[in-house]
C-alpha cells in the first residue's frame, strides 16, 4: 500500500528542490549581470538607457506574471495533497492567461510608450507583447512543476529560458548590437517552454495537470496574486519604469550608471529570492505548521546579509562598476550602500508575502504591496536629485508594506488562537 510522504521525507524533498531551483535563479542573476554588462560596453549611455528601461518593463511585466507562477503552485500542491483536483487542466489556464496578459499590455501602449520609453522603437511593443504571451505559460509550467514537487523541471524551465536568453543576446552582439536587437534578443527566452515540452515528458505532463478549485475560484485568486505580484515587480525589477515617468527626459537620458547600480545591488538577493517563493509557498501549504518562526528565521537572515552586503558595497562598488560597465558608469559608494540596504527591505516584503499567500491571506498579501507601491510613487515626488530619490522610495516604501504583512499575519495568528481555544473550551 503507497502512502503519502511524510514531514522529514517532505522537508528533504523541499530542501533538495530550494537548492536546485536556487542554482537555476543564481544562473539567471549572472546572466542579467552579463546582459546588462554587454548593453554598456556595445551601447551608447542615451542608448543604454533605453534599452535597460525596455528590459526593467519586459521583467516587470514578467514579475507580475509569476503571481501566476505562484497561484499555480498553491493549487496544484493542495490539490496533491487533499486529492481533490476538480479545477481546470493547466493548459487551459496557460492559454487564458497569455491572450489575457498580451491584450492588457496591447491596450495600454499609449499609456505607457512614451512616459517610460519615450516614443521608443515601435518593435519593441510588438517584442513585449509576444514575449509576454509567452512567459504566460513559462509560468502556469514553473508554477505547476513546483507544487507537484519536481524541482528539477522546474529549475530547468527556469534555466532554459535565462539561457536561450544569454545565447540570443551574444549571437546579436556578434552580428551587431541595437536597442532594437537586444530586446528582441532577451525576450525570446520567454519561449524556451517550447522547446523543454518537446523534449521532457514531465514538462509536457505538468499542462495535463488540474487545479484545486473550479476556473472562477481560480481567477479570483489568480487576479488576487498578479495585483500583489504587479505591485512587487514594479518594486523589485520594474523600479526604472517609475523613475522614467518621474523624470525630465533630459536628465533621465543619464541615468543608465543609475541604473545599473540599482540592479547590480539588487539582483543578488532579490532573484533568488523570488525564484525560491514557488518552494516556500508548496512547503508550507503541506507542513502548515511553524510558520511564524521560519518568518522570523529568515528576515534575521536577510537583515544580515542586507547588512553584510552594503558594507561591501560601499568597500568595492564603485570599483566594481567600473570593472563591470566602463568608466562611464560611475556611481558613489554611499549610494550603492543604501541601495543594497533597500535590497534588504524589498526581500523582507516578499517573504511575508509568500507567508501571507501559504495562509491564503490573499487580502493581506495584495494589501502590503500596494501600499508600498503607492508610497514609492509618493516618495518619488520628493526633491533631490535621481540618486537621491532613488534611495528614498527605494528605501522608505518596502517598509510601510512590510508593517501592513505583519499587521495582517499576526491577526491570522491571534484569530486561530480564538478558534483553537473556543474548540478547547467546546
Amino acid at each position: 500500500m503507497s502512502s503519502a510522504p511524510g514531514p522529514a521525507t517532505r522537508s528533504r524533498r523541499d530542501a533538495v528542490g530550494a537548492s536546485s531551483v536556487a542554482a537555476a535563479s543564481l544562473w539567471s542573476a549572472l546572466v542579467t549581470y552579463v546582459v546588462m554588462s554587454v548593453a554598456a560596453w556595445a551601447l551608447p549611455q542615451d542608448r543604454a538607457t533605453i534599452l535597460l528601461t525596455f528590459l526593467a518593463l519586459l521583467f516587470a511585466v514578467y514579475g507580475v506574471l509569476s503571481g501566476v507562477a505562484l497561484e499555480t503552485t498553491r493549487a496544484v500542491a493542495a490539490a496533491d495533497r487533499d486529492g481533490d483536483a476538480s479545477g481546470p487542466q493547466l493548459w487551459r489556464v496557460a492559454a487564458v492567461v497569455s491572450l489575457c496578459a498580451a491584450v492588457a499590455v496591447l491596450a495600454l501602449t499609449p499609456l505607457w510608450r512614451e512616459g517610460v520609453l519615450h516614443g521608443g522603437d515601435g518593435t519593441l511593443v510588438v517584442t513585449l507583447v509576444a514575449a509576454v504571451g509567452g512567459y504566460g505559460v513559462h509560468s502556469v509550467v514553473v508554477g505547476a512543476a513546483a507544487g507537484r514537487g519536481w524541482w528539477s523541471q522546474a529549475a530547468v524551465v527556469i534555466s532554459g529560458e535565462v539561457t536561450l536568453r544569454l545565447v540570443a543576446t551574444l549571437g546579436v552582439v556578434l552580428v551587431g548590437a541595437t536597442v532594437t536587437s537586444m530586446g528582441v534578443a532577451s525576450a525570446l527566452g520567454a519561449f524556451a517552454w517550447l522547446l523543454l515540452v518537446v523534449a521532457s515528458g514531465r514538462v509536457r505532463c505538468t499542462l495535463t495537470l488540474r487545479t484545486d478549485a473550479p476556473a472562477m475560484s481560480m481567477a479570483r485568486r489568480m487576479a488576487a496574486a498578479l495585483v500583489a505580484q504587479g505591485s512587487s515587480a514594479v518594486l523589485v525589477v520594474g523600479f526604472p519604469i517609475l523613475l522614467a515617468s518621474t523624470t525630465d527626459r533630459v536628465e533621465y537620458a543619464a541615468a543608465a550608471p543609475l541604473l545599473l547600480a540599482i540592479s547590480l545591488t539588487r539582483a543578488p538577493v532579490l532573484l533568488p529570492l523570488n525564484a525560491l517563493q514557488g518552494v516556500a509557498v508548496s512547503h508550507l501549504v503541506r507542513a502548515g505548521t511553524g510558520l511564524g518562526r521560519l518568518l522570523v528565521r529568515l528576515l534575521a537572515l536577510v537583515a544580515a546579509v542586507a547588512v553584510a552586503g552594503a558594507g561591501a558595497a560601499w568597500l568595492i562598488g564603485p570599483w566594481l562598476m567600473q570593472l563591470l560597465f566602463g568608466q562611464d558608469y560611475a556611481v558613489d559608494a554611499m549610494v550603492l550602500a543604501l541601495l543594497t540596504l533597500a535590497a534588504g527591505g524589498t526581500a523582507a516584503l516578499t517573504l511575508t508575502g509568500a507567508c501571507a499567500q501559504a495562509l491564503t491571506a490573499h487580502s493581506w498579501y495584495v494589501a502590503g504591496w500596494v501600499v508600498a507601491l503607492v508610497a514609492c510613487v509618493l516618495l518619488l515626488q520628493a526633491p533631490g536629485s535621481m540618486a537621491a530619490r532613488s534611495c528614498l522610495a527605494l528605501g522608505l516604501a518596502p517598509l510601510v508594506g512590510l508593517v501592513v504583512h505583519v499587521t495582517g499575519l499576526m491577526t491570522i495568528r491571534r484569530s486561530a488562537r480564538a478558534d483553537r481555544s473556543e474548540l478547547a473550551d467546546a
